[in-house]
């Protein structure tokens, strides 16, 4: 080569001298690139002429020996389908790898060395460094695969959030309190927009489009299984009679319920657990912090009640009361409401016997309990009217089994049915 008048990355239009080769007369090899330009322009550009450029003439023979592709159409190039793809990753134009056989993933790979490679990979980490440093900076926060996704759906980087889970692990709770600087599960407000006839189309609150979310991940992340039991609650009934007017404190069931339950979990630990899906294991809780279901006019609210097993009937109803009365008037913060380890929720005080409760995900059961009626049980041979209750428990059968939950329900309703030894036990 005698002169070289273009570098790599240099655009260069067709007919161009790119080089000059010490072969002869250097006017008649800089006239023979311009003739074949002309050559191809007057080929036209139907695709007649496309299929035509492919024949074999388009490859013409040198001086020194060697042959040259004359046109950068994809259809003259000579490549398996895998070259052609490593070429597209390693960003190398096949038409600049000169042979006269099929190109080869070596040719490929030479070419990316030699012109581009190092290149677009100094290219491609500088558009991407930002993308990277995210990436590395929320490899380095707990935080579960599904976390990691919603936060993803939600434009949120998991990074930039502070978790509440144990270990500073982030929440799917904490994504959402984060989503809207915070606001969204503030905003409760439902939207009417009247549409034809006496049909109303009700929009979605926030509130209750993350009810929506979260009891869908549950149901359909957890496979649920429901165990139906009956309980005799008549001794409760009466000892709850005689307690309540003893306090100013406004006395329900669910205090007496929530008691018998912990001390339940004590003898079956499993109940109160929590599955590890990252590391495959089950986490056993040594507190025991249950969610209450109240309903509001927002939606299903579940206040926590913490360190159950550390306070009295009395303290318990105090808190319920309080909790769920900050429920109704939406004052009830996320804190208020994440990381219990069991839940309660007591239609009974609506109406219904028995039902299918959602597990509050990630717990892995819930106990639902029914309206208490008087009903007609046989006691020592003699049928006679007792007061009764429905008791309703899912579980997340990848954690719990069937018998787990049945000797569990077993020893609660022992607990109500004897309620004042289960308060000597407390």
């Amino acid at each position: 080569m005698e002169e070289l008048k273009a570098s790599p990355g240099d655009n260069v239009q067709v007919g161009e001298v790119i080089m000059i080769l010490d072969a002869g007369d250097k006017e008649g090899r800089e006239n023979k690139p311009e003739e074949s330009s002309k050559k191809e322009k007057n080929s036209g550009t139907s695709e007649e002429n496309e299929e035509a450029e492919t024949e074999p003439e388009d490859v013409e023979d040198r001086e020194d020996g060697s042959a040259e592709r004359r046109s950068n159409h994809e259809g003259k190039i000579l490549a398996p389908p895998k070259v052609r793809k490593l070429a597209e990753e390693k960003n190398v134009d096949l038409a600049s790898i000169k042979t006269e056989e099929r190109i080869t993933e070596e040719e490929v790979l030479a070419a990316a060395e030699e012109t581009g490679g190092v290149a677009d990979e100094e290219d491609t980490e500088e558009k991407n460094a930002t993308g990277k440093r995210e990436i590395e900076s929320e490899e380095k926060v707990l935080a579960a695969p599904s976390v990691r996704k919603l936060a993803r759906e939600k434009n949120v980087e998991v990074g930039r959030i502070e978790g509440s889970g144990k270990g500073g692990k982030v929440t799917r709770e904490d994504v959402l309190e984060a989503t809207d600087d915070g606001k969204e599960d503030h905003d409760f407000n439902e939207h009417h927009v009247e549409i034809e006839g006496d049909e109303k189309k009700v929009e979605m609150s926030q509130a209750r489009k993350t009810i929506a979310d979260r009891m869908e991940k549950s149901r359909f992340t957890a496979p649920h299984v429901t165990h139906f039991d009956t309980a005799d609650v008549t001794e409760l009934v009466e000892l709850r009679e005689e307690e309540k007017d003893k306090t100013e404190t406004h006395l329900t069931y669910l205090p007496f319920i929530m008691k018998a339950v912990c001390l339940s979990m004590k003898k079956h630990p499993r109940i109160n657990s929590e599955l590890d899906e990252e590391n495959d294991s089950v986490v056993l809780k040594d507190h025991y912090d249950f969610n209450i279901a109240v309903d509001t006019e927002d939606g299903l609210m579940v206040p926590l009640i913490e360190e159950v097993d550390e306070k009295n009937i009395v303290d318990l109803a105090e808190e319920v009361n309080e909790k769920a009365e900050k429920a109704r008037e939406g004052e009830l913060s996320q804190d208020e409401m994440r990381n219990g380890t069991f839940s309660i929720t007591n239609l009974g005080v609506i109406g219904g016997e028995e039902f299918i409760p959602i597990i509050n995900y990630p717990q892995t059961a819930i106990l639902g309990i029914g309206e208490i009626q008087k009903t007609a049980e046989v006691v020592e041979g003699k049928v006679e009217p007792r007061m009764t209750v429905k008791l309703s428990i899912s579980y997340d059968h990848r954690v719990i089994d069937g018998a787990d939950t049945a000797r569990f329900t077993n020893t609660v309703i022992e607990n109500l049915e004897d309620p004042e030894n289960m308060i000597l036990e407390l």
